[in-house]
């Protein structure tokens, strides 16, 4: 053989050993890819300093009436509508913000639509009540969260952006906790 046809076996046969050695290690477990950094998984609870207290939760139900008469008195209307509050015993928030309440439509909280909120002042608040702001139902579920008052103006703003971003008064986060709880209405 000449050399040239020794040089191609020789790397013919270092080829087959490093394909077999990596093979070797793989089965061992001595080298093992790369992993994607997984994304961190958000969890809903409580947090240390951000809280919602959902034992003891009370629904109160009541009528609102609105009327509406025009400038020249020919038409006089009037709403009444079926309201529902509910009333946490304790929310304990760090910063200024508040609590508000999300439908759950179809088996999922729907953050696109808020059926009320309260403001709350840093630190703990008793007794914190919410107005629902659509027929509500005992058993009906909604998801109950924190956001910030991120421009501190003391008005919810609440934008829902079509990728799901809200980049006005922001959900309330303690790491990779939101914190959030899905709750009944109670009877």
């Amino acid at each position: 053989m000449c050399l040239k046809e020794n040089e191609g076996v020789l790397v013919m046969y270092i080829k087959r050993a490093l394909s077999f050695a990596i093979s070797i290690a793989f089965m061992s477990g001595a080298a093992t890819a790369q992993e994607t950094p997984k994304k961190p998984q958000i969890t809903m609870g409580n947090g240390t300093a951000n809280a919602i207290q959902i034992e003891g939760l009370t629904r109160q139900n009541g009528e609102s009436i609105a009327s509406e008469v025009r400038v020249d008195g020919t038409n006089v209307s009037t709403l009444r509508a079926n309201t529902t509050a509910v009333t946490f015993p304790a929310v304990t928030i760090a910063k200024a913000g508040w609590l508000v309440l999300h439908p759950v439509i179809d088996g999922r909280p729907d953050g696109d639509i808020v059926s009320g909120f309260a403001y709350l002042k840093p630190g703990q608040s008793e007794n914190v009540t919410i107005q629902i702001q659509h027929p509500a139902d005992a058993g009906d579920k909604f998801l109950a969260m924190l956001h910030s008052d991120v421009d501190q103006d003391r008005v919810f703003d609440f934008v829902f952006v079509e990728d799901g971003i809200n980049v006005e008064d922001t959900a309330v986060f303690e790491g990779t906790r939101m914190i959030a709880h899905l709750i009944a209405l109670p009877e």
